[in-house]
């Protein structure tokens, strides 16, 4: 019985695991991160698991955040991905600390085309970035 018992438990959780592993990766290479000052970084990758959840790695989330964030989706489709995140509590270089900087990605999925802007709370405008995310799955 207590084998039998044990079976159950690590059958249920190596099916678990296996539900939470991602389904697939956006790699990104963006390119005017200069012109972002340091708040768009020229490295991104979104993980899409596959329950629909997708979190955000960059330089920016893993300085402030220490892990990957957890994005809101605001569209999925066939033609498109646009995600939103917040990064909270950001301090620039010079000092200056941002309660909340907004962020949004927009992923083309035919072509992989990305856009990503990053605005400070309560400022009009932000800094963007393009790029290209190509789609990994190993």
């Amino acid at each position: 019985m207590k084998s039998l018992l044990f079976s159950v438990v690590a059958m249920v959780s190596l099916a678990t695991n296996v539900a939470a592993a991602p389904a697939f990766l956006y790699d990104c290479d963006l390119q005017g991160t200069d012109q972002a000052h340091g708040w768009i970084t020229p490295k991104m990758a979104f993980v899409v698991e596959e329950q629909g959840e997708v979190k955000v790695v960059d330089g920016v989330v893993l300085h402030f955040n220490k892990a990957p964030l957890a994005t809101k989706v605001l569209r999925n489709d066939d033609k498109r991905m646009i995600l939103r995140w917040v990064v909270t509590n950001a301090k620039a270089d010079s000092g200056r600390t941002f309660n909340n900087f907004r962020y949004r990605a927009s992923i083309s999925k035919s072509s992989g085309k990305v856009e990503v802007t990053a605005i400070p709370a309560h400022f009009d405008t932000g800094v963007r970035a393009t790029g290209v995310c190509k789609k990994r799955t190993k």
